[in-house]
């Protein structure tokens, strides 16, 4: 794993694909619901002609635009275990840092779904006590999932005593 600044560790790159394989489905769905008007006219039906053009060029347009940043959305991802807290990081546009107190933690929980078990990733999600507070780090390899929870569960206990 690369190390981000400030001693953050990024996310596996694989993370890509999965961010990849995920767009490929969206966009397909909504370039097959966009071109409904055409279906519909090519078998008879009326349907003015904008509404034709119009919703296909909007969702390519968006799903481009949406591919364009996705590389970036992965790179932006990562964590760092202090002595006290796990910090969490993510965006691009819009940045967010995540501040969890290991005294502070309820479960800490690993899945992961099918296109993500295709590359061996997992999803870890940490829960604190009053619930307002969930960090999700996606994208980390399988072992290192696990090995970090492990390590979170252990700090958590550590600090409640």
């Amino acid at each position: 794993m690369e190390s981000l600044p400030n001693n953050f560790t990024a996310v596996d790159p694989d993370y890509f694909k999965v961010k990849l394989v995920n767009w490929s489905i969206q966009s397909s769905c909504y370039l097959l619901v966009a071109l409904l008007p055409l279906i519909l006219r090519l078998f008879g039906l009326p349907a003015p002609w904008w509404l034709v053009i119009v919703p296909p060029v909007l969702v390519i347009g968006i799903a481009l635009l949406v591919l364009r940043i996705l590389r970036r959305q992965v790179r932006a991802l990562g964590y760092q275990e202090r002595t006290e807290d796990l910090v969490v990081r993510s965006g691009v546009l819009w940045r967010k840092q995540l501040v969890i107190p290991y005294g502070r933690m309820q479960y800490v929980e690993v899945t992961s779904g099918p296109v993500e078990r295709r590359y061996g990733l997992c999803k870890l999600t940490l829960n604190t006590a009053a619930g307002a507070a969930t960090a999700v780090i996606p994208g980390l390899r399988a072992e290192t999932g696990e090995e970090l929870r492990e390590r979170l569960v252990a700090a958590g206990e550590a600090n409640q005593l």
